[in-house]
C-alpha cells in the first residue's frame, strides 16, 4: 500500500495477497511502463533487502524478478567493489538522505555497464523509515564517450610530443587498437599517384587486403580519401559486399569489421588509417567521435613530422654547401668592411675553380662598377680598366639576377649577345644578387674559362659562396646596427634613470614651478638639440611660464616672452582644443610665428598637461634637428607629462589641506579657549552666587522672626516667595555645578555591568520615594556590559529612571520598561513609562539646560538632570534618544559604541 501525505510518500508496502486500490493500480502500471529502472529496498530489514523492481530495472540488470527479490542491490558488482561511488551510497543510507551515482554493474551475462542510480527514503505517516526507492539508468555509453575523450586527450599530447613518422604510427596503431580491442592495424601513406602501406599492426602481416594501391582506382582506402570521409564495415561480408574484387586483387582475407579513415591536412590528402575487429562492431557515435578525431591529430601530427624531415634534408644540403667555403667564413667572421669580405670570396673562388675570374660589382653613379677582383685581372689592363669605369645597368646577366633575387648560371656563353665585349675569354658565367634589406647593394660574378656547361656541383659552390658573402654582409650591417642600438640604448637607460629619478621627484608635492622645470628638463635630456616650454592661457594668449634650453634665436625668444595669441597658433590650439598630443615629424616653419625666425625648427611635439579633467597647460618641446617622434619617444613623453599632471594635482590638493588644516587647527583653539573660558566662568559664578542665595534665605528668615507675630496673609505670601525663589535659585546653581564637574571630570574607562547600575540605582528611588513593592511595574530586561565610566553613566541610569519615575507618578499602575537591542557596534538601551509623555514638537528642548515642557507646580526639578546625562554620553562617544506623544507615555534611550572609548 502507498499513502501520500502533502506530496511526500510515507508508506510503501507491497504484498501481493492484498487486492491493490486504484491509486495502487495505477502506480504499477506507471512503474511497469516507465523506461527507468526502479527498485525497492525494505529498510526495516538487515542489509536492505529488495522487495520490487519494474520490468525495466529487470532488462538493465538482465535478472529475473524472482532471482532479484531478497538480495541487496550490490550483487550487480559482482567483484568489482572498490568503487568511491559505493562509500557515498553507504553514507547516504546511514544517514538517510538522498544522493545520485554512477557504479560500474554487471549484467546477468557478465557485460559491464555504467548504472546512474539515484536513491531517495521512504516514511510512512509517523516518519518512520520504511523504504528505499533507486532509480537506475544506463549510461554506458555517456561513461564510454567520457573515457574515450580521455584517451583521446593523452593521445593528443603523446602525439604533440612525437617528431618522426615512426613513432606516430606505434602510436596510433597501439593506442587506437587498444581503445576499441582492435586485432589489426594498417596505415597507407599518399606518395604521388599512389599509396603505400607505411606500417602495420597485429597478425596476417602479409595476408591482409591493405595493400599499396594506385589512387584512381575502386577501393575503400582510396574512396574514403576522395570522399574525405571515413567508411565503417560493421559485420562480416559488408566490406567484400561493397568491393567484390578487394580479396581476389590483394590476394587477401578481409576482417570481420573494419574502420578506414581518411587523413587530410588543410585540404590536402595524407593517407588513411585502417582498424581491423575480429567480430562485428557497433561503432557508437561517440566512438566514430573519438576515431575522427584521432585521425585529424594523426594527419597534423604527420604534416609536422614531414616538415621537419625536410627541414633536416634542407639543413644537411646546407651543411654540405657550408663546407665549401670553410675558410671563407673563417676568414670573414671577424671582418666588418665590405670590400674585405667581398675580396675573401674572390679569393676562394680562385681556390675552388681553376681558371676562372670573380669580381665584386658595386652599385655607382648609375653603373655596375668593379670594385674588388681575382689577380688573374692584373694581367689584362684593358678589360679591369673597363671594368672599373663600369659597365652598363641593363647587362642581361646582371637585371636577371636582381629581378630573380637568386643567382643566375649562363652556359656556353656569348659576350656579343650578352651586351659586354669585356668577356671574351670565357665559356660560362654567373652572377650572384647582392642585396641589403631587399634592396640592391652589389653583384658578385665569376666567369669560368675552360667549362661551357655549369655542374650541379659548381652552381652549389658558386651559390654557397655567394650566400655566405651576402650573409656576412648582413652580419657586418647588423652588427653596426647593433652597435649603434646599443649606444642609442645606453643613453636612453640613462635617460629613463633620470626619468626614474623625476618620478621619485614628482611623487612628493612641491611648488608649480619647480615640478614643471624638472619635468622639461628631463624630457629635453632624453632627446636631440631643442628647447622646451610650458605654456599656460593667460586671457586671450598663451604665455610661457616656464622655459629650458636656449631657444636658438633672440627674435624668437622675443616673441615667446611676449606670448602668442589663442586660436591663431595651431601647435598650441590644437593639442589644447583635442585634449591629445599633437606631433609634427616636420614642423610646418611659418604655421605659428614669422618663418624666418623658427627656420632651425625642425620638430615639434605638443602635450597637453591635464589636472584632473581640466588642461592647465601645454608641455611642448622643438628640435632643431629632425626627428621621426618614435614609440618610445611618446611613451616617454606622454608619461613625463601625466606624471606632471599628478604631482601638479596632488600639490595643489596639498596647498588646500593644508590651508585647511591651519584654518581648522585655528578655529579648534579658539574652540577650546572659548569652553575652557566658559566653563570657568559657570563654575565661578555658580560659586559666587552661592553665598548671596544663602544670605537671602538666612536673613529672609532672621527678618520674618524679627517682625511683631503672627504676620498678616500678604507677609506671609511675600515671605513664601521669597523662599522658594531662593530655594529654586540655589537648585539651579547646583545643577550648574554638577554639569561643570561632569565637564571636567577624566573619564575613568572600565568595563560596567548595566544590570547592577539599574538595580541599584532602581532600589535607591524606591526608598527615596518611600515606594512599596506593587506600586510600580517593573519589566526589566538583561542587560548588557558596556564600557564606559561608571560613575558617571549611573548619573545617566538615576536621571532616565528618577525621570519615568516622576513622569509617571499618577498612573494606577506605574509601568516602566527597560531593555537593550544590540545594533552590530553598539549598544542601544531604553527605558519606557506609561506617564504623562509629552508633544514630540518639543524633543529637542529635552535635553537642554533649564528646559522644561511641564509646569513647575506640576512637576518638581529644574531641569539639568537629562542635560547632565546627555553630556556624559557625548563624551562617552554615543547620543540619546526620546520619542513620545502627549498622556501617551514617554521613551528615553542612550546609544553606547562597543568600542573603548578615549579617556578625554
Amino acid at each position: 500500500m502507498i499513502s501520500e501525505t502533502e506530496g511526500v510518500i510515507k508508506e510503501f508496502t507491497i504484498s501481493p495477497t492484498l487486492p491493490p486500490s486504484l491509486d495502487l493500480q495505477l502506480l504499477r502500471q506507471a512503474l511497469d511502463a516507465s523506461a527507468v529502472g526502479v527498485a525497492v529496498t525494505d529498510a526495516t530489514l538487515p542489509d536492505n533487502p529488495l522487495v520490487y523492481v519494474n520490468p525495466a530495472f529487470e532488462r538493465l540488470s538482465g535478472y529475473r524478478f524472482s532471482e532479484i527479490i531478497g538480495r541487496n542491490c550490490r550483487f550487480l558488482q559482482g567483484q568489482d567493489r572498490d568503487q568511491a561511488a559505493r562509500y557515498a551510497l553507504r553514507q547516504a543510507v546511514e544517514q538517510r538522505r538522498s544522493v545520485t551515482v554512477v557504479l560500474r554493474n554487471y549484467r546477468a551475462d557478465g557485460a559491464l555497464f555504467y548504472n546512474e542510480l539515484t536513491i531517495s527514503p521512504v516514511h510512512d505517516v509517523s516518519g518512520q523509515l520504511t523504504h528505499f526507492v533507486g532509480f537506475q539508468n544506463d549510461v554506458t555509453a555517456r561513461e564510454e564517450g567520457a573515457a574515450l575523450m580521455r584517451r583521446l586527450m593523452q593521445l593528443t599530447q603523446a602525439l604533440a610530443a612525437v617528431g618522426h613518422q615512426a613513432g606516430v604510427f606505434e602510436i596510433i596503431l597501439q593506442d587506437a587498437l587498444e581503445a576499441l580491442s582492435g586485432v589489426a592495424g594498417a596505415v597507407l601513406l599518399v606518395e604521388g599517384a599512389r599509396l603505400r602501406v607505411a606500417a602495420r599492426r597485429g597478425p596476417a602481416q602479409e595476408a591482409g587486403v591493405w595493400q599499396a594501391a594506385a589512387l584512381d582506382e575502386s577501393g575503400p582506402a582510396a574512396d574514403a580519401l576522395r570522399l574525405g570521409q571515413p567508411l565503417f564495415f560493421r559485420a562480416s561480408g559488408e566490406l567484400v559486399s561493397a568491393y567484390p574484387d578487394l580479396e581476389a586483387r590483394t590476394g587477401g582475407l578481409a576482417a570481420v569489421a573494419s574502420a578506414v579513415l581518411p587523413m587530410v591536412e588543410a585540404g590536402r590528402p595524407l593517407g588513411v588509417i585502417v582498424l581491423d575487429f575480429s567480430e562485428p562492431y557497433d561503432f557508437s557515435a561517440s566512438e566514430q567521435a573519438f576515431l575522427q578525431t584521432l585521425a585529424a591529430q594523426c594527419a597534423v601530427t604527420l604534416e609536422r613530422a614531414r616538415l621537419s624531415d625536410d627541414l633536416e634534408r634542407q639543413v644537411e644540403q646546407r651543411s654540405a654547401e657550408l663546407g665549401a667555403f670553410v675558410r671563407f667564413s673563417e676568414a670573414a667572421s671577424s671582418e666588418d668592411d665590405v670590400l674585405v669580405l667581398a675580396q675573401r670570396a674572390v679569393d676562394v673562388l680562385g681556390v675552388l675553380f681553376t681558371q676562372a675570374t670573380s669580381g665584386y660589382y658595386a652599385l655607382d653613379e648609375g653603373q655596375w662598377k668593379l670594385r674588388v677582383y681575382s689577380p688573374d685581372l692584373v694581367a689584362q689592363r684593358d678589360v679591369l680598366t673597363g671594368l672599373q669605369a663600369g659597365v652598363p645597368l641593363d647587362i642581361p646577366v646582371f637585371e636577371e639576377a636582381l629581378r630573380s633575387g637568386q643567382a643566375v648560371f649562363v652556359d656556353a656563353w656569348n659576350p656579343m649577345t650578352a651586351g659586354t665585349s669585356q668577356a671574351q675569354a670565357y665559356q660560362s658565367v654567373a652572377t650572384y644578387p647582392l642585396t641589403l634589406d631587399g634592396q640592391p647593394l652589389a653583384v658578385f660574378g665569376i666567369g669560368l674559362k675552360d667549362t661551357a656547361r655549369w655542374s650541379a656541383q659548381g652552381r652549389a659552390t658558386f651559390q654557397a659562396v655567394g650566400r655566405s658573402l651576402n650573409l656576412a654582409i648582413e652580419r657586418t650591417e647588423a652588427a653596426r646596427r647593433l652597435g649603434a642600438q646599443n649606444a642609442e640604448l645606453t643613453a636612453r637607460t640613462r635617460a629613463l634613470e633620470g626619468f626614474a629619478e623625476l618620478t621619485r621627484d614628482l611623487s612628493a608635492a612641491g611648488e608649480a614651478t619647480t615640478l614643471i622645470q624638472s619635468a622639461l628638463a628631463m624630457a629635453l635630456s632624453l632627446l636631440p638639440p631643442g628647447y622646451a616650454a610650458f605654456w599656460e592661457r593667460q586671457g586671450e594668449r598663451w604665455q610661457a611660464s616656464v622655459q629650458v634650453g636656449d631657444v636658438g634665436d633672440a627674435d624668437l625668444q622675443a616673441v615667446i616672452s611676449a606670448g602668442l595669441p589663442t586660436d591663431a597658433t595651431p601647435t598650441l590650439d590644437t593639442p589644447a582644443r583635442t585634449r591629445q598630443p599633437y606631433y609634427q615629424d616636420v614642423y610646418l616653419q611659418g604655421l605659428d610665428t614669422p618663418a624666418e625666425i623658427v627656420s632651425h625648427v625642425n620638430a615639434v611635439a605638443t602635450l597637453p598637461v591635464l589636472v584632473g579633467d581640466e588642461v592647465v597647460g601645454l608641455f611642448n618641446v622643438p628640435l632643431f634637428d629632425t626627428r621621426f617622434w618614435s614609440a618610445a619617444d611618446k611613451a616617454v613623453l606622454e608619461s613625463t607629462v601625466r606624471s606632471l599632471g599628478l604631482a601638479l594635482e596632488r600639490a595643489g590638493q596639498t596647498r588646500q589641506l593644508t590651508a585647511q588644516r591651519d584654518l581648522l587647527e585655528t578655529r579648534t583653539q579658539a574652540l577650546q579657549a572659548s569652553n575652557e573660558e566658559l566653563e570657568a566662568f559657570t563654575y565661578s559664578v555658580s560659586h559666587d552666587l552661592r553665598t548671596p542665595v544663602r544670605h537671602i534665605i538666612s536673613f529672609g528668615s532672621l527678618l520674618r522672626r524679627a517682625l511683631p507675630q503672627p504676620l498678616d496673609a500678604k507677609a506671609e505670601r511675600y515671605f513664601g516667595v521669597v523662599e522658594e525663589a531662593a530655594a529654586r535659585l540655589s537648585q539651579l546653581i547646583d545643577g550648574m555645578l554638577e554639569v561643570s564637574r561632569t565637564s571636567r571630570q577624566v573619564l575613568a574607562t572600565e568595563s560596567v555591568d548595566l544590570n547592577r547600575l539599574f538595580e541599584v540605582e532602581r532600589a535607591e528611588l524606591e526608598r527615596q520615594n518611600g515606594l512599596m513593592t506593587g506600586q510600580v511595574e517593573w519589566q526589566v530586561a538583561e542587560l548588557p556590559q558596556v564600557t564606559g565610566d561608571s560613575g558617571l553613566l549611573r548619573r545617566v541610569v538615576r536621571a532616565f529612571l528618577d525621570n519615568a519615575l516622576k513622569f509617571s507618578r499618577a498612573r494606577v499602575p506605574a509601568r516602566i520598561e527597560v531593555w537593550a537591542e544590540d545594533r552590530g557596534a553598539t549598544w542601544a538601551v531604553f527605558v519606557r513609562d506609561n506617564g504623562v509623555g509629552f508633544d514630540p514638537r518639543y524633543r529637542h528642548k529635552l535635553f537642554s539646560m533649564f528646559q522644561r515642557l511641564h509646569h513647575q507646580d506640576e512637576f518638581g526639578g529644574v531641569g539639568v538632570s537629562l542635560a547632565n546625562a546627555r553630556r556624559v554620553i557625548t563624551r562617552h562617544g554615543g547620543a540619546v534618544l526620546a520619542e513620545g506623544q502627549p498622556d501617551g507615555g514617554a521613551t528615553f534611550g542612550f546609544v553606547l559604541p562597543k568600542s573603548k572609548v578615549s579617556a578625554n
